[in-house]
């Protein structure tokens, strides 16, 4: 019987891998094993006992043994993540939110900063090509433009590294999935509620080289469209990352300064890219003379901390607590498990606060 179990065990443990593949997330039940094996129900118990102990099943009480996702090698259980930075304002929670579904699923994390760098990326793509983490959770750097480093995560899936963008993707790994924000959406939540506040001359800030101010702009300039509210280029302003490295380095806000006095003049309100971008924005505003929020209202995507100053606090647009960091790690998970899994783009919910007072 010894042998039998073992064999047994080994040749389910070779089955779980093809049945991820196919999708499929439930054990055949002990009956099925014992008429499909010709084995007695002890000796199937006991491989599947071994299947257990080595964490790639978990048995349910009157539901049976279901595929855990692990490998039988806990060195491989391991996913990187790959973000702009872990230090920033928006990334510590996120980052923790991750870890902590991964813990408790028996994984571990390895965490990376890219800096939005295509070089930084492209070195710490290099770092992971001899030893591949079990799958990779990545921040895209600069995804509204061409990436350099395609060729690496195409390595990497080859070697059965399982990729999950969030927040944003490239649109060339179509067989990635992703957890990203509903950015369409979330602007014309934005517009929509600034318009009800009685504002007609709307402007925006978008950031150019990331995936999300693309989008949040589409979402901007077709909702102004179907309210037949001013559109125009000139009400609409744009910045890169370089812009936004020099003013966290530096504290140069020459760039916003600049949007203030020539586009930003035409306009009773703004859409910001984030709350960065709010929080520096009515700095320069309060600088340049105006009265918030009489004169210009505010509203940013992110609802950090930096939008509740003691200056003003800023409308934003957030998502539900642990949201974004949870369905990237669960759906990166249920990938390993068989599950149906799919990608996904989250909803935003308003947060009307001082900013957008009536005017």
């Amino acid at each position: 019987m010894a042998v039998k179990y073992k064999w047994l065990a080994a040749h389910l443990e070779a089955m779980i891998q093809k049945n991820i593949r196919k999708g499929i997330n439930q054990m055949p039940t002990e009956q099925a094993l014992c008429e499909k094996y010709q084995l007695s129900r002890q000796t199937v118990r006991m491989a599947l006992k071994t299947l257990e102990e080595k964490g790639l099943i978990e048995k349910k009480q009157g539901s049976g043994s279901f595929i855990t996702g692990r490998s039988p090698n806990s060195l491989e259980n391991t996913v990187g993540i790959l973000l702009f930075n872990d230090q920033d304002y928006l990334y510590p929670g996120v980052l923790q939110d991750i870890r902590n579904v991964l813990s408790d699923n028996g994984f571990s994390a390895m965490t990376f900063s890219t800096g939005n760098s295509v070089l930084q990326e492209r070195t710490i793509l290099q770092s992971l090509q001899e030893n591949p983490p079990r799958g990779l959770i990545v921040e895209g750097c600069k995804s509204a433009l061409p990436n350099p480093n395609l060729d690496l995560y195409r390595k990497l899936m080859k070697k059965d590294c399982e990729i999950l963008f969030l927040y944003n993707h490239y649109p060339q790994l179509s067989d990635c999935l992703f957890v990203k924000d509903d950015n369409f959406s979330g602007s014309a939540l934005l517009v929509q509620h600034l318009a009800a506040q009685g504002h007609s001359r709307i402007g925006g800030i978008f950031k150019i080289d990331d995936m999300q101010g693309s989008e949040r702009y589409q979402g901007f300039m077709e909702t102004l469209r179907d309210l037949n509210l001013p559109m125009s280029d000139n009400q609409v302003c744009w910045y890169d990352s370089h812009d936004l490295q020099k003013m966290m380095n530096t504290g140069d806000t020459a760039f916003l300064q600049r949007m203030v006095q020539e586009a930003l003049s035409f306009c009773t309100a703004v859409v910001c890219y984030n709350d960065i971008l709010a929080y520096h924005l009515v700095d320069v505003l309060l600088q340049s003379g105006y009265h918030l929020p009489q004169e210009m209202a505010v509203t940013a995507f992110d609802n950090t901390y930096l939008s509740n100053s003691d200056i003003l606090t800023i409308t934003t647009l957030s998502h539900l607590p642990h949201e974004m960091g949870t369905r990237a790690a669960v759906t990166l998970l249920n990938k390993w498990k068989g599950l149906p899994v799919h990608s996904q783009e989250v909803r935003w919910n308003l947060n009307q606060k001082e900013s957008t007072h009536t005017t």
